[in-house]
């Protein structure tokens, strides 16, 4: 099975020490998310995993052939249309024109795009389109696993309900593995296998919460009462400032944290 494994993994600006001996485990078919704090290093971490910064120390096994990202801002291509921001990553790996506009505008009907929106630029899209473009340009890839830092977080619940559903039918497809970053808890519990808690100064994974009920069992009820439950265990309080008490990490064989199953 292809898997993600991280040990040891420290990193600085400078002076200033983000992550302190990081780890972490992600398997294939697997999402897992990571939440916490403003400032804890969640966004460096997977950039980490990205390839777009470099540790200064890491022990990295990464069995994934294809990894794709999303970000909060969309960053789409303000010369290209919405379809061909879409395309662009497959005409990269040199899919023909006409096969990669195709892909593009089968992809787009599943984000709800139009024609018309697929002819507009960035500027004339709104928010909530951009952001649609942009996860297309990521599925659209076929990615073995996908790297998501709060693409989420702007927008407005039906159209976040809209996203999930699309993301959760990919997946379920393609067998991808989702590193997922966000600061709403109950998006965590909607989309997550496993939760890991990340706390800052210096940034290090201190609590794992498993979520062991199937997504297509998990009702509104139990996403609000799960929520509900893990916002007033003594780790999510104490991560999240509620508590002056601390949390200290626990070697475990998944890395650096103890865990606990919901």
């Amino acid at each position: 099975m292809n898997a993600l494994h991280i040990r040891h993994l420290y990193h600085r600006y400078g002076p200033t020490e983000v992550l302190a001996d990081v780890g972490l485990d992600l398997y294939a078919g697997e999402t897992l998310a990571l939440i916490g704090p403003s400032g804890c290093g969640k966004s460096t971490l997977l950039q980490v995993i990205a390839g777009l910064i470099s540790p200064s120390e890491i022990v990295m096994q990464c069995d994934f052939r294809g990894i794709s990202c999303v970000f909060q801002q969309p960053s789409l291509m303000p010369w290209m249309t919405a379809r061909d921001n879409i395309a662009l990553g497959l005409k990269a790996l040199g899919v023909p024109k006409a096969a990669r506009r195709k892909q593009a505008e089968n992809f787009a009907a599943r984000l709800g795009l139009t024609e018309g929106d697929l002819d507009k630029y960035p500027h004339e899209l709104s928010g909530g389109m951009q952001s649609r473009v942009s996860l297309g340009r990521a599925l659209a890839l076929s990615p073995d696993l996908l790297l998501l830092d709060e693409p989420f977080s702007s927008l407005d619940v039906g159209l976040k309900l809209e996203l999930y559903a699309l993301l959760r039918e990919q997946l379920m497809q393609r067998g991808s593995a989702v590193l997922l970053i966000t600061h709403d808890l109950m998006e965590a519990v909607r989309l997550a296998d496993r939760v890991l808690l990340m706390v800052p100064n210096p940034g290090r994974l201190v609590h794992e919460f498993v979520l062991d009920r199937p997504q297509n069992q998990r009702t509104e009820a139990w996403i609000y009462k799960t929520t509900g439950e893990l916002m007033e265990t003594r780790e999510m309080r104490i991560g999240f400032g509620l508590s002056q008490e601390t949390l200290a990490p626990v070697v475990t064989r998944h890395g650096t944290h103890t865990g606990c199953q919901i």
